[in-house]
């Protein structure tokens, strides 16, 4: 009798998880947009888990590129018309959670255990969780294998270091051919920051800029000078026609560093997908590498704020997490879940992303930092142009964030 009450029991809750569910009375559509092509089966696989189980939900999808997004979002917020669903990245949170577009999530009463706290607290705003995390990442060297086999050298290994860079850079570039040992151009999360963290400098952290340390300053500097000085990254005016991907894709660029973020590109692309590979990042004065984790907000203006939160609970799932690693978007928030996504890798180093997060540096953020972070690519422009050093961009940049976190 209780072997058969068990098997009852089972069925029930079989049932249970399987059988539509009714979150709306009414057919009901909610909007859902994001940033990245590459991501788009995954969202798109999430959105029609959800839908059937809620047959009277459709959900639209609107997938617009990194620079449009803020620019689109910005106008529908205060068009008052925002997106019913979207995803938030730690440099715009507090902008928009600031200005109460976003909607509150603490009844959802939401068990954030699974997720990285860092990444769970990004979005946290005065006490209220106003978005809930997506996934994470860090940040990898990629690097050719062709150009390396050709020139007979060695693959990176967990040995480098940024003199190793530099030097093995030096011996895989040739402009004559259209080869470059490395990229080097305008990034942060991708570039500079990481050095900066492992020189032992910092950029933000705890309501202060480390703009004006000379760890800091040091670490800029190699950076930009791998590309102005020592000749082994194609000319920064070229990343503005062609991205840095792009030319790492196409054969051009023997080494970038590269986000997790970027492994359904490079391994759905016939010229790269065999030719590539992955290494820790090279070493400072000690190991870094910068991690950050998107999260899934609502609009608090949504016709649907029921629907909306539902969704948005199932976004942070197991299943959801699982569904998006499945179709190579990112490596998932959720707790073990992360091998759905390396498992999809098998011919290249990919553990060395989840790795890297035992040492990973959160991504720097400050609830002012959209004030002050298009003047910080700024700076950095000019001190590849040469119009102003690294020293001065640097005291100047210092200067210019203070006033912002003070004036605001």
């Amino acid at each position: 009798m209780k072997k058969l009450i068990s098997l009852l029991l089972a069925a029930l809750f079989i049932a249970a998880a399987i059988a539509p569910l009714a979150v709306a009375d009414e057919p009901v559509t909610i909007t859902f947009a994001f940033w990245d092509t590459n991501q788009e089966p995954g969202m798109r696989a999430i959105a029609d888990a959800y839908t059937e189980m809620h047959p009277n939900v459709t959900i639209e999808t609107q997938v617009t590129p990194w620079d449009e997004y803020w620019t689109k979002l910005e106008a529908s917020a205060q068009g008052g018309a925002m997106p019913d669903v979207f995803w938030m990245h730690s440099n715009q949170f507090y902008k928009y959670a600031d200005a109460g577009t976003m909607l509150n999530l603490n009844d959802l009463n939401y068990d954030y255990s699974p997720y990285p706290s860092g990444v769970t607290a990004l979005y946290n705003f005065d006490g209220d969780q106003l978005a809930i995390p997506k996934d994470y990442d860090t940040i990898a060297l990629a690097y050719n294998k062709e150009i390396f086999d050709n020139a007979g050298i060695a693959y990176p290994d967990d040995t480098w270091t940024w003199e190793t860079l530099r030097e093995t850079a030096k011996l895989l570039t040739d402009p004559e051919n259209g080869v470059y040992g490395f990229a080097s151009y305008n990034t942060d999360q991708s570039g500079y920051l990481n050095l900066i963290y492992q020189n032992g400098g910092f950029a933000f952290e705890n309501g202060e800029n480390g703009y004006n340390l000379p760890e800091t300053k040091e670490a800029i500097k190699f950076w930009i000078e791998l590309n102005t000085v020592d000749g082994v990254s194609p000319s920064i005016e070229s990343f503005v026609d062609v991205g840095a991907d792009d030319q790492f894709m196409a054969g051009r660029v023997a080494m970038i560093y590269v986000g997790s973020w970027m492994m359904s590109a490079y391994t759905n692309n016939d010229n790269i997908k065999d030719k590539f590979d992955l290494c820790v990042l090279p070493m400072g004065k000690t190991r870094a590498s910068i991690y950050n984790g998107l999260g899934y907000a609502g609009y608090s203006n949504t016709r649907n704020p029921e629907v909306v939160k539902d969704f948005l609970a199932f976004c942070g799932t197991e299943q959801a997490n699982i569904l998006q690693a499945q179709n190579k978007a990112a490596i998932p928030a959720y707790a073990g879940t992360e091998h759905y996504f390396t498992d999809l890798f098998p011919d290249i180093n990919i553990a060395c992303y989840p790795e890297m997060i035992e040492y990973g540096v959160q991504y720097p953020f400050s609830p002012n930092k959209s004030l002050w972070i298009g003047t910080e690519t700024e700076y950095i422009t000019s001190m590849y142009a040469g119009e102003i050093s690294v020293e001065e961009g640097c005291d100047e940049l210092y200067e210019f964030i203070n006033e912002c976190e003070e004036d605001y």
